[in-house]
């Protein structure tokens, strides 16, 4: 059975006892506390604990899955970063004995391994899987083992250690893989610790008590399943291959790194183990990249870079020193392109990025390498065990090495790292920086608390507002200062809940609506409108009189400001179409903001786009606009959408049902956002501004409409005002400017000639005022210039003339101040050292600074103690001739 078809027949066999079959959600999770979505489980959390209400009481999914958690392990038989986990849920719908039944009949009548060769754990106390077990499967009593807390139960040692919350033993089954050897001597250590010969493919959770504060276990009021069958581990077993890296879901991947890099996998361990980290590790990169996620020194971004890394390490030892993971990014994604077709529609963007996240890596391996071998050997020379966590920051912060790679090659090393030392360096580093964060609100002081409860208890609001921008409707609850009030009078901030509503609440990157909400004895102006779940909040002031729950109200969107967040909005669309037809399918939107006074649009590229590009991008979009091509909105399933060509987000969270956004024949995407009927609408499209934001990541502002045409008088008032200044007409300005230049070059050519003979006439004075220090001579003096063209020149005068001689200038002009010093060549074979001797120089005028051995420049900050500091050069002299 090859993995495709475990996949299919895990899903249909489910859906054929009532479950909903539910996509696999994206490796970024809709949860704050997580990085990544590491099991099946973590997009049903809210159903889970009863926050939202799921589609269905049964749902299956195959879920992508990513963890880190023993990474050091990956390169074995069974371990992996990047994972696919089946599994099958009920949400106080079955329980226990539908789960053990069900996994036994797919198990052994669809998978059709051998019932003699199966063996299951369960809690040490839950009887009533060991009789489900025993008298409704009809399943050897001698194969059941009983293990405590710490392996049959989730989380593991719940009822003793907590966390608090939901929780339950867990039944996991496994097939014993060498059955030739008999019956083990001790059955429970065997299945607990030898996972060599006992395989576990289904883990079996029973969520049924909450665990209180006192430690208590509490039956919950629903129980429900959560199960997750490991498909690689599970295709490694039924394709009878030692390892999961033998199957299919791997094998293409090791055969082209065979090809890059002339390796032979199985001929060796340490080019075995190399080859299957680098497998792991390239569909991990692969698979976040086409979420969504960037390499980053921080969270998930941290993640996805320290697994890139270990695998051009790994690429080391295979001889290969240069860039290669990206051309295994092709492998992936079309082996995988049936079942997750974004890494395929992101290829050239996922390649593009890996490629330049290794050859980042690689140009500062090498001396980060020589470095940390090093330091390793001079700990071991002194008998230490311990890496110092200077080094190790040093190694992160100017070399690029991940902790967790500099431990791990400490390791190998027999050696520990020091890593409160790390924490401590890099909280040196944070604070020196400065960093300040801060998270807008929308709301008037809403509480989570208070929004949660109102989530539990009244209906989700209607949204009208996509037809509608006006329309009647009832206050359904008021939020003032985070908590319920029944009455809101003048002055007072507040939250409105209305059972239906046109305001749209801000998400995708459009902000919230504003406008009015008016009844019989309140008027209220509407500041921003959120989302909250599934409750739309309207931040309000109460302009006049006093509203109260209960009251029907008139609602109305400001129109014009709706328009023009409507006009940036499609036009973003446009944007996005033209970028991919000018740049490359790989300029990919990562992000966006659409407000009515500007849209601000981030993309994948690679470099900095030329002012030609611009233009062509902009001319196309008005193009379009120009055509006055239809936008139309079509509301389907995901799978009807992307039949049509639409193409999804990155960071996008869809539903079962979602808006497709059509622009004639042009431009195809998902969109819940307000937009116009015809493009024609738009008026006028004007790129603004366009710069870098990161690694691969560019952006865009730009203004359309009444914007874009204001955009245009700013630009000819600045036109006229230049005219005016340079005394010309707006056509002959740009001709004026470049005659003015001209004339500036050519005066201050002529000021330095001026400058060049005025330096050598000085240094004709200063060579005469030299003096003898320690059998040397030296000439200091203070200049009035503080350009180092001129004070270099001057040095090298003074130095030419006398031959064997020190020079030290100080300059100062607007109040800077600037130290340069000349060691002449014969005085440098003595140990005169020009950058040693300024450093010490500058330092009296609170600078610093150095250079080479024979010329040195060095800044200051105290302009009144340059003369205190040149004073100094003949003590520095003395000290470094031995004297």
């Amino acid at each position: 059975m090859t993995s495709s078809e475990l996949r299919t027949a895990y899903l249909k066999f489910f859906e054929s006892k009532g479950h909903l079959i539910c996509p696999s959600d994206s490796l970024i999770p809709d949860d704050p506390t997580l990085l990544y979505t590491a099991a099946g489980m973590v997009q049903f959390k809210p159903y889970f604990v009863g926050e939202k209400v799921p589609p269905a009481p049964r749902i299956v999914t195959s879920q992508k899955c990513l963890r880190t958690d023993d990474v050091e392990e990956v390169g074995d038989a069974v371990h992996h970063t990047f994972f696919e986990m089946l599994g099958n849920f009920s949400f106080g719908d079955y329980f226990k004995r539908e789960a053990i039944i069900w996994a036994w009949e797919f198990i052994t009548e669809v998978l059709k391994l051998n019932p003699d060769n199966i063996w299951t754990s369960i809690y040490l106390d839950d009887d009533e899987a060991y009789d489900i077990w025993v008298k409704e499967v009809g399943f050897p009593a001698d194969r059941i083992v009983r293990l405590g807390a710490d392996k049959n139960y989730w989380p593991a040692n719940a009822p003793t250690l907590g966390p608090n919350g939901p929780c339950g033993p867990c039944n996991e089954i496994f097939l014993d893989v060498t059955p030739e050897l008999g019956r083990p001597a001790d059955p429970a250590w065997s299945i607990a610790y030898d996972g060599n010969r006992f395989v576990e493919i289904w883990n079996l959770v029973f969520q049924q008590f909450d665990r209180q504060e006192d430690g208590v276990l509490v039956p919950l009021p629903t129980k429900n399943i959560d199960t997750g069958m490991g498909l690689e581990r599970t295709v490694a077993v039924l394709q009878g291959m030692p390892s999961d890296y033998e199957t299919d879901l791997f094998l293409p991947i090791i055969r082209e790194v065979e090809a890059i890099s002339g390796g032979s996998y199985g001929s060796d361990e340490a080019v075995t183990r190399a080859m299957r980290v680098i497998a792991d590790h390239i569909r991990g990169a692969v698979f976040a990249i086409a979420d969504g996620v960037m390499p980053s020194n921080v969270g998930r971004g941290y993640v996805l870079r320290r697994i890139i890394r270990r695998a051009v390490l790994r690429g080391k030892e295979l001889g290969l020193d240069k860039p290669f993971m990206y051309q295994i990014v092709g492998t992936v994604a079309d082996m995988m392109k049936h079942v997750y077709p974004e890494p395929k529609d992101r290829q050239d963007y996922v390649t593009s990025l890996i490629k330049s996240e290794e050859e980042k890596f690689l140009r500062t391996l090498d001396s980060g390498m020589a470095r940390l071998t090093s330091q390793i050997q001079e700990v071991k020379e002194r008998g230490g065990k311990m890496l110092p966590g200077d080094v190790a920051f040093s190694l992160h912060d100017t070399y690029g090495f991940p902790l967790e790679l500099t431990q791990e090659i400490a390791k190998a090393e027999g050696l520990d790292v020091d890593v409160a030392g790390f924490e401590a360096a890099m909280e040196d580093q944070r604070l020196r920086a400065k960093e300040a964060s801060a998270i807008p609100t929308a709301l008037f002081g809403s509480g989570e608390n208070a929004i949660a409860e109102l989530e539990q208890t009244i209906p989700a609001t209607e949204f009208i507002g996509y037809h509608e921008t006006e329309g009647e409707a009832t206050v359904l609850a008021l939020l003032e200062r985070g908590e319920q009030v029944s009455v809101a009078k003048a002055g007072n901030l507040v939250d409105v809940v209305l059972d239906k509503t046109p305001f749209y609440a801000e998400s995708g990157g459009q902000v919230g609506d504003e406008g009015q909400i008016v009844s019989s004895g309140a008027m209220l102006k509407v500041k921003n409108t959120v989302k909250a779940e599934h409750l739309f909040l309207h931040a309000a002031e109460v302009v006049a009189g006093e509203i109260k729950v209960g009251d029907r109200v008139h609602a109305e969107v400001d129109c014009s400001r709706r328009m023009a967040i409507a006009r940036n909005h499609t036009a973003t669309h446009l944007l996005h179409a033209a970028l991919r037809n000018v740049l490359g399918p790989h300029a990919l939107q990562s992000g966006s903001v659409v407000e009515p006074g500007r849209l601000r649009f981030d993309f994948s590229h690679f470099q900095a786009v030329t002012p030609e590009e611009i233009q062509r991008i902009e001319d196309e979009v008005n193009d379009k606009i120009l055509a006055d091509l239809p936008v139309e909105i079509i509301e389907t399933t995901v799978d009807e959408a992307r039949k049509m060509g639409a193409m999804a987000l990155f960071g996008e969270k869809y539903g079962e049902r979602v808006r497709v956004m059509k622009v004639g024949d042009y431009s195809i995407e998902l969109c819940g956002g307000t937009h116009l009927n015809r493009t024609s609408q738009i008026g006028f499209f004007k790129i603004i501004s366009e710069s870098s934001i990161g690694a691969g990541l560019r952006r865009i502002e730009a203004v359309t409409g009444h914007g874009a045409v204001q955009h245009v008088h700013d630009l000819e008032d600045l036109l006229n005002e230049i005219s005016e200044k340079v005394g010309v007409s707006k056509l002959e300005a740009a001709s004026a400017i470049e005659r003015l230049q001209a004339s500036l070059k050519e005066a201050q050519k002529k000021i330095e000639q001026l400058q060049a003979k005025s330096a050598a006439t000085q240094a004709e004075e200063l060579s005469e005022s030299a003096q003898e220090v320690a059998g040397v001579k030296l000439v200091t003096s203070k200049v009035a210039t503080a350009n180092p063209q001129v004070m270099s020149a001057l040095a090298d005068s003074i130095a030419d003339r006398l031959r064997s001689v020190v020079v030290v200038l100080g300059g100062v002009s607007d109040g800077k101040v600037l130290f340069v010093g000349k060691v002449t060549p014969d005085l440098v074979q003595k140990g005169l050292h020009a950058g040693n001797l300024l450093r010490e120089v500058a330092k009296v005028a609170g600078g610093g600074g150095g250079g080479r051995p024979e010329f040195a420049q060095a800044g200051g900050k105290n302009p009144e103690k340059v003369d205190e500091a040149l004073e100094k050069a003949a003590e520095l002299v003395k000290q470094q001739a031995g004297v």
